[in-house]
C-alpha cells in the first residue's frame, strides 16, 4: 500500500505542460498563473484547455472536464489509474486517444452526408429520449473515413461547415470549429452549449412554446467570447447552458455583458445539462 501511494504521487507531480509538449502539444497563451492549449481532445482553433502552474491541473471548457495528469492519461487513453501511473512512471507516455472516444480529425474524410436513418443512430437519439427531428437541416447522418476505417454518427453542421459527431461511441469534430447560428427572424434568441440540449428543447413543445425563436449553439463554451456582436442584436437572451462550473462561468459572463440576458437553468437546476433533466423528469 506504501509503495503505491509513493507510485501515485510521484506520478501526479509529472508536469502537464511538460507532457503535453512532449507529446506535440504547443502552448496557444499563457499568464502569470496559466496556460492555455488547443485542446488535445478534439479539433479546434482556439484555446479551451487551461493549465494551471500553481496546481499542475488541467480543466478543458468544452467538455466540463478536468483534473491531474493521471486524469488526463485515463481518458485520453482509455487507461485504468493503474496503467496510467506505470506509463508516467516509465515515462512512456504520449497523447493520442481512441478513435471511439475523440480523434485529431485533420485526416478525417467525410464519405457521406444524408438524412438520419440507420437504425444505431436513431436508437441513440431515443436514448437521449430525442424523437422528433424533421426539418432540422443541420442534422445529418455523416459517413466518414478515419486512418483507412469507415465510420458514421450523427452530424450536426457549424457555421464554417464542419461537423460536430455524435453517437454512442464518437464525440469529434470534423473540420473547423464553429458556433451554429439558426435564424427564425426573432427577436429572441435560446444559447446552448451542444446541439443535444437544443434538440432537446425542440422536442418539449409542452414546455418550451417558443419554438420559432433563433438559436444559438456554442459547440464549444470557448467559442463565447465570438459571440458578443450577435448577442447584441437581440432583445431577449436565454440561456440554457450546463450546471457545471464551466457552464455557469459562461452563464455569468453573459449575464455581465447583456442585461437583456436570463440564465433559465434553474429550471434544471438538479441536473447536469437540460437533456439530463430531459431523461429523469416525470
Amino acid at each position: 500500500m506504501k509503495e503505491k501511494k509513493i507510485t501515485f504521487e510521484k506520478a501526479r507531480k509529472i508536469s502537464i505542460i511538460d507532457a503535453l509538449k512532449k507529446s506535440g502539444h504547443a502552448p496557444k497563451k499563457q499568464s502569470e498563473k496559466e496556460v492555455w492549449f488547443l485542446s488535445p481532445f478534439r479539433s479546434e482553433s482556439e484555446p479551451s484547455f487551461k493549465v494551471s502552474l500553481e496546481k499542475n491541473c488541467w480543466y478543458d471548457f468544452g467538455i466540463g472536464h478536468g483534473g491531474n495528469v493521471i486524469d488526463l492519461m485515463m481518458r485520453l487513453n482509455s487507461l485504468t489509474a493503474y496503467e496510467a501511473i506505470q506509463k508516467l512512471e516509465n515515462g512512456s507516455f504520449s497523447f493520442h486517444s481512441s478513435p471511439k472516444l475523440t480523434e485529431n480529425v485533420n485526416n478525417t474524410k467525410i464519405t457521406k452526408a444524408i438524412q438520419i436513418q440507420h437504425y444505431a443512430l436513431l436508437q441513440y437519439l431515443k436514448a437521449r429520449n430525442i424523437h422528433s427531428f424533421t426539418g432540422e437541416s443541420h442534422l445529418k447522418e455523416i459517413h466518414y473515413e478515419l486512418k483507412g476505417k469507415n465510420y458514421f454518427a450523427i452530424g450536426f453542421q457549424n457555421r464554417s461547415l464542419g461537423y460536430e459527431l455524435r453517437s454512442k461511441y464518437t464525440k469529434i469534430c470534423i473540420g473547423r470549429k464553429d458556433i451554429t447560428l439558426i435564424e427564425n427572424n426573432s427577436n429572441t434568441i435560446c444559447v446552448f452549449e451542444g446541439f443535444i440540449d437544443y434538440l432537446s428543447y425542440k422536442n418539449l413543445n409542452s414546455v418550451f412554446h417558443n419554438q420559432n425563436c433563433d438559436f444559438l449553439i456554442l459547440n464549444s463554451i470557448a467559442l463565447i467570447n465570438k459571440c458578443d456582436v450577435i448577442l447584441d442584436k437581440y432583445n431577449l437572451i436565454e440561456l440554457y447552458l450546463d450546471n457545471d462550473a464551466a457552464g455557469k462561468n459562461c452563464t455569468n459572463q453573459i449575464l455581465s455583458k447583456h442585461q437583456n440576458a436570463i440564465d433559465k437553468s434553474s429550471l434544471y437546476s438538479e441536473y447536469k445539462d437540460l437533456n439530463d433533466w430531459v431523461l429523469k423528469r416525470k
